[in-house]
């Protein structure tokens, strides 16, 4: 018997060109069987999609926009509900190509034979949300240390400074394969019995480092997760927040376009920071001290007061819990 691949991916505004190349490129394969849509109050004509590919596309709307978490969460409900064997989750700007299907599918059946179905998950390759698996980073530096802090470790900082000396930009060959702590949504890929076992994401995160928390899931329970760097997926759209566009994390946060997602970024991932990833509270607190005196020197720098007080206000709401939708900054 065959077994089911589903994909999973959430949509909201008007994202009707991009949704189409994924399910176009996903259904060209014969590894995957259908997907499932699930559009956050989206303004496109989505149903246009389930006419093209009446068996194969399943449209679930939402009356308003809930953010990823609940998205996903309603998506991953929907294919375990409808017999999915294998879940692949992927953003509505993603497209899978022939290498990765063939090599996730390979990995995952090889991997779970030696660990199990419910206890290892594999990841494709996005160039730009992998930054530093493109520029040749050795891969201990790749995985964050517990008790980072926006992914600030001072154990790194002698790394980080001789990366930006002339000598230390010598890019070395990047692995074939790279087990993770954690890891986003787009390209993970994974047997039903192990979403049934880490459950569903956050709702209360809303969007934003929700990937982050879900994922952590799998491996702070034993389990294994891999990211394969030959198994490409395309980007058809460049994230908010991808490193070629600045030259640290300060400016990162401090230079965005976007207030809300600067706003749900920082809040979330203060939150995970602090309640998930802190191993030791005397180092997690060293490393934030560290690292929002940076962040207040750049700002100083660029002159962007004003989106630091939005910053350390979530960081504030993050780390005494208050997550959910804000009402400063609701999404649309």
């Amino acid at each position: 018997m065959t077994s089911k691949t589903t994909v999973v991916t959430v949509t909201y505004g008007d994202r009707l060109p991009y949704l189409q190349q994924l399910i176009e490129r996903a259904l060209s394969f014969t590894a995957i069987s259908d997907v499932v849509v699930v559009s956050n109050a989206a303004l496109a004509p989505l149903d246009q999609l389930a006419e093209r590919w009446p068996d194969q596309v399943r449209l679930i709307e939402l009356t308003e926009n809930t953010g990823s978490a609940n998205g996903y969460a309603v998506g991953i409900q929907a294919a375990l509900a409808a017999d999915a064997d294998y879940i692949w989750m992927m953003d509505d700007d993603n497209a899978p190509t022939a290498a990765a299907v063939s090599i996730l599918h390979h990995e995952l059946a090889r991997l779970t034979g030696l660990l199990g179905k419910d206890r290892v998950a594999v990841l494709g390759y996005r160039a730009t949300q992998q930054a530093d698996v493109a520029q040749g980073v050795p891969a201990r530096y790749i995985r964050q240390p517990r008790s980072s802090y926006f992914g600030f470790h001072i154990a790194q900082l002698p790394y980080k400074l001789w990366r930006r000396l002339p000598w230390g930009k010598r890019p070395s060959r990047p692995p074939t394969s790279i087990s993770l702590p954690f890891a986003p949504y787009g390209g993970l890929l994974a047997h039903r019995s192990l979403y049934e076992r880490i459950g569903l994401p956050l709702k209360e995160l809303v969007l934003y480092v929700d990937d982050t928390e879900y994922t952590r899931r799998i491996t702070a329970s034993g389990g294994r997760l891999y990211l394969f760097t030959e198994a490409v997926i395309e980007e058809l759209e460049q994230s908010w927040n991808i490193k070629e566009r600045t030259t640290n994390i300060y400016e990162t946060f401090l230079l965005g376009e976007s207030d809300f997602r600067a706003y749900y970024t920082a809040r979330n991932q203060a939150w995970f920071d602090k309640n998930v990833w802190a191993a030791s509270p005397r180092l997690h607190w060293l490393n934030r001290a560290v690292f929002l005196t940076l962040l207040r020197l750049f700002a100083r720098l660029r002159n962007s007061r004003e989106r630091l007080a939005l910053l350390e206000q979530a960081i504030h709401d993050g780390e005494n819990g208050a997550l959910g939708m804000s009402k400063v900054f609701p999404l649309r």
